[in-house]
């Protein structure tokens, strides 16, 4: 994907979602004595214009030249802020590498991920998330957030 500039069009789900994203993210940026700066902005910008599952090293190299530099120290620490106000998750795959997905203004899903191929498959699950619900309930205990990935092989790969 490429990079979005400040005259580059997103499309209008992306806007909004930054337009609404971006002075949450200053609030939270605020309370944690953490830099409002316009770099952090320029990478939730680039995440939110993504609707792919990434890795952070993919849009450390998408943002190291050009207009909208930004250092791969500053994407790792913004896209850790992104994952603690919870406009991010982090899903692993079998070999541990990190993978990203934006989150702000978009249904809760699951993830399928394929052992041979390493193609990501989204669902929703939300009898699991009913059940988790339950169980938080019962124990009382207050949900920040939960992750259900399936590891096996995708049909393509079963036919090879």
């Amino acid at each position: 994907m490429s990079k979005v500039t400040e005259t580059q069009e997103l499309t209008e789900e992306a806007r909004q979602s930054v337009d609404e994203a971006w002075p949450l993210f200053i609030d939270f940026l605020k309370k944690k004595k953490a830099r409002v700066t316009q770099a952090r902005k320029i990478v939730l910008t680039q995440v939110f214009s993504r609707h792919d599952h990434f890795c952070a090293d993919d849009l450390a190299a998408e943002l190291s030249s050009g207009p909208n530099h930004v250092s791969r120290g500053t994407v790792y620490r913004t896209l850790a802020l992104m994952e603690e106000v919870g406009f991010v998750r982090v899903i692993r795959d079998t070999d541990v590498h990190a993978h990203y997905e934006h989150t702000f203004n978009h249904p809760n899903h699951e993830h399928m991920i394929c052992d041979g191929c390493g193609e990501f498959i989204e669902f929703s699950a939300d009898p699991l998330a009913g059940l988790i619900e339950k169980a938080c309930r019962k124990h009382n205990f207050e949900e920040r957030t939960h992750r259900v990935v399936v590891f096996g092989l995708c049909e393509e790969c079963q036919n090879k």
